[in-house]
């Protein structure tokens, strides 16, 4: 299953039949292209996909993949290709839930903070803060996307999550690394 879940490829293709002025008055994937050149703007971007809205929409496994070019570096998405390579058809490879909020049900899913720490001339972390205030007792999570600037263009380059919760886990890119190594080792047997 190729990560396709990002809410800014879902405005993309809504905008194909939009003129420029329609696009830059209702289009949040619009803020993201022209504003995306910040690591705060464009953590906030995977979020907004309706005006105001700041929630990842539900993957709908029954629709074709959208496809979200540019949101992953150049290694991450490599890891990601590799993933995919090596599940079975019609079964999830290493992603069971959206990465970018760390759920599988976003509803009533809310970013409450971004906070940019640069790291390097082209690389910066954005920490997170989510909160589901539907939940009793309210849900907050953070997580932190390393980034690097590819190209011109922020990129997420691994995912590290809060490991002060119940269930701590590995950053992003070591996991899939790790599943990466024993699903070939399982497949060789």
């Amino acid at each position: 299953m190729r990560i396709s879940i990002m809410a800014a490829g879902v405005a993309v293709l809504a905008l194909a039949g939009c003129s420029a002025s329609e696009e830059a008055a209702e289009s949040p994937a619009v803020e993201m292209t022209e504003h995306a050149q910040t690591p705060d703007a464009f953590v906030r971007s995977l979020y907004s996909v309706e005006a105001g809205g700041t929630k990842v929409p539900n993957e709908d496994l029954t629709v074709g993949a959208v496809e979200t070019p540019g949101i992953w570096s150049a290694r991450t998405d490599a890891l990601i290709g590799e993933t995919e390579a090596l599940g079975e058809p019609g079964e999830y490879a290493y992603f069971e839930a959206d990465p970018i909020c760390d759920c599988q049900d976003d509803g009533g899913m809310v970013l409450k903070s971004v906070t940019v720490t640069p790291t390097g001339a082209n690389r910066a972390d954005a920490t997170v803060v989510l909160e589901w205030a539907g939940a009793q007792p309210v849900e907050r999570k953070t997580q932190t996307f390393r980034l690097v600037n590819e190209g011109g263009a922020w990129k997420i380059d691994d995912i590290v999550r809060d490991q002060t919760g119940a269930y701590p886990q590995a950053p992003l890119v070591e996991a899939m690394t790790r599943w990466i190594a024993e699903t070939r080792a399982a497949k060789a047997q």
